[in-house]
């Protein structure tokens, strides 16, 4: 029996920016400088957001929130790639994706207050949060051959962990994208805990972004916490899908450095010493460090930015109690084109025991519905 070789993929990695903020004199950098201080800016914005909304859950003014602490890079890039005519489709840790694309912070706040209204932030193109972890891949594989068939030049972006990366779902959107050549790009954000099982026990493979190579889809690594090799990865994943060279994934090897969600403790199941090692890799002052040495950033420049920060803050927060109180009808809007029958009747129960609780004046007068319920 002669045995040949029929396939042989390689999978590579991706890193420009070391932790201390250099670069290898031989290496060019095309970000331009306002991107650059975008990013940054982005990225310290979006960090401070969450350390507010920590200490709102902790106050009872929030729901259960999931921190994206240590993986700003990989959250805010890709997205800030993206045309207004290309799709976004976040998980549920997604508000740096949304900030990136737009969206004001305080609908991340009403979305994790149990509020419905959360999830009307404007934003046409990027599709609400996932809180269902895979289900949004295969959706993914048909908004991009949606546009492929439109021939709009649109591309599909989508984000997922590497704990969904061992889903079934996972497999059979690119199966999809990989046979159709969809404009589709998977990031992979590997935080190293889909919540308490680590990465070496999620899969075998050496890496995640190999998975790509079975499906005839480009697989390429990346220092997720590089604001500059996330950059180069994303920018050049979103040009081949619009040159109709297919999907990609994009593996971010990035760390959880906060709880999984604020329901979670992780000092249960990782070490401290894990932490404060990839704490030393932050991108935030990773970036920062480059700039630094660039001549584009110091310390005025860093105070500025904060207090400006803290301030945009507390305007969203600010917006977000300002809200009235929701109307509970709304529970039953945009579920369905035609909504059945028992869900009709349940509606209508629930707002006759409402106008019977008005009238009493045992609730405060409610705003109108404000969704649609056919």
């Amino acid at each position: 029996m002669a045995l040949e070789t029929v396939s042989q993929e390689k999978t590579q990695r991706l890193e420009i920016l070391s932790p201390e903020g250099c670069i290898d004199a031989a290496v060019s950098v095309d970000v331009p400088e306002p991107v650059l201080l975008d990013i940054y800016r982005k990225m310290v914005e979006i960090r401070l957001f969450d350390e507010r909304a920590i200490k709102l859950q902790r106050q009872g003014r929030l729901g259960t929130y999931p921190q994206i602490l240590g993986q700003e890079a990989s959250q805010v890039i890709p997205a800030l790639c993206l045309e207004p005519r290309d799709w976004l489709v976040p998980t549920y840790r997604g508000q740096g994706a949304y900030y990136a694309r737009g969206m004001q912070l305080r609908y991340s706040l009403l979305y994790w207050a149990g509020d419905d209204r959360g999830v009307r932030f404007g934003q046409e193109r990027d599709m609400i949060f996932s809180i269902p972890v895979g289900t949004h891949l295969t959706q993914v594989a048909g908004l991009a051959w949606a546009s492929k068939l439109k021939g709009d030049g649109s591309v599909a972006l989508t984000y997922l962990g590497d704990g969904t990366s061992s889903k079934g779902d996972f497999h059979e959107a690119l199966t999809f994208a990989g046979q159709f050549k969809l404009p589709a790009i998977y990031v992979i954000e590997n935080n190293h805990w889909a919540i308490s099982v680590p990465r070496e026990r999620q899969a075998a493979a050496k890496t995640l972004a190999q998975k790509a190579h079975g499906y005839g889809v480009f697989g390429l690594q990346v220092d997720g916490n590089d604001p500059l090799a996330v950059w180069a990865a994303a920018t050049r994943a979103i040009a081949r899908a619009r040159a109709g060279q297919g999907p990609s994934v994009i593996e971010c090897e990035t760390y959880r450095l906060g709880h999984h969600t604020t329901a979670d403790d992780a000092t249960r199941y990782r070490s401290s010493a894990e932490v404060e090692a990839w704490k030393r890799k932050d991108p935030v002052p990773r970036l920062r460090r480059y700039l630094e040495k660039r001549g584009l950033w110091d310390e005025a420049r860093e105070n500025a930015l904060l207090d400006q920060a803290q301030a945009m803050v507390q305007a969203e927060v600010d917006a977000y109690e300002a809200f009235p109180p929701p109307n509970p009808l709304d529970m039953f809007s945009e579920n369905y084109e035609r909504a059945p029958w028992p869900l009709v009747e349940q509606r209508a129960q629930l707002e006759k025991l409402l106008e019977f609780k008005a009238d009493r004046q045992e609730v405060p007068a409610l705003p109108p519905a404000e969704g649609r319920f056919p």
